[in-house]
């Protein structure tokens, strides 16, 4: 899915309102209107480009930047619960912090990249 913006590149993007009926009936076939949310810009994408059909995304925002959760912290929806009993996945949106579970593997793992730097005169590994 190309979730960045072709006008401005940035990826803040949400699910747009649908206009017309051929936009719903593309959204049944996996083809959703976005607007970016810094320049306003609408464009459709498809979740049938590079494959990305077969890995978990967010049903908020549809990133794949995903991270786990624990049911000790969170009191899911009966549905979530459902689905975790019969073996799904809990999954974490970074962005949107959506929760959710899904069958489906993660493509991306959201991690926070720290650099972590020698201090002078230390000892370097």
């Amino acid at each position: 899915m190309q979730l960045a913006c072709p006008r401005c590149g940035v990826r803040d993007a949400r699910v747009a309102h649908r206009r017309s009926i051929g936009e719903f009936v593309r959204a049944l076939f996996g083809t959703y209107p976005l607007r970016c949310r810094r320049c306003n810009a609408r464009w459709e994408t498809s979740v049938w480009q590079e494959g990305d059909w077969r890995y978990a995304r967010c049903p908020k925002c549809y990133r794949q930047e995903l991270t786990t959760w624990s049911q000790q912290y969170y009191n899911p929806p009966r549905s979530v619960v459902f689905m975790l009993r019969l073996g799904a996945t809990p999954y974490r949106c970074a962005a949107c912090r959506c929760n959710f579970a899904s069958f489906k593997k993660c493509k991306e793992r959201f991690t926070w990249r720290h650099e972590e730097r020698a201090a002078p005169g230390g000892p370097e590994a």
